[in-house]
């Protein structure tokens, strides 16, 4: 007798909504880059999880109403962190 599986399958997430169009890995795709973007960034000024995306690239804090930019899913990327690195090692150069 053939056996029952147990689980439906995979969550998928925000991409649930697709259904079965556009293919399994650009479903997986767009619900990472949703999770990344809807999950609780730290505002800069207040120090609270309070930061929300207002568009692209355009942050805000819900607390403070600091009002920023950023990446277009994440308020910081990997190459803007670089750039902050190396303006402080020049600013601490010029000191």
């Amino acid at each position: 007798m053939a056996r029952k599986y147990s689980s439906k399958g995979h969550v998928t997430k925000s991409a649930g909504r697709f259904g079965t169009r556009y293919g399994r890995r650009d479903r997986k795709l767009v619900a990472n880059i949703e999770e990344k973007m809807r999950k609780p960034y730290t505002c800069s000024v207040c120090a609270k999880p309070n930061v929300e995306r207002k568009g692209t690239g355009v942050w805000e804090c819900k607390k403070c109403g600091h009002s920023f930019t950023g990446g277009t899913y994440a308020p910081v990327t990997p190459v803007g962190k670089t750039v902050q690195r190396t303006l402080k090692k020049a600013m601490e150069e010029v000191e």
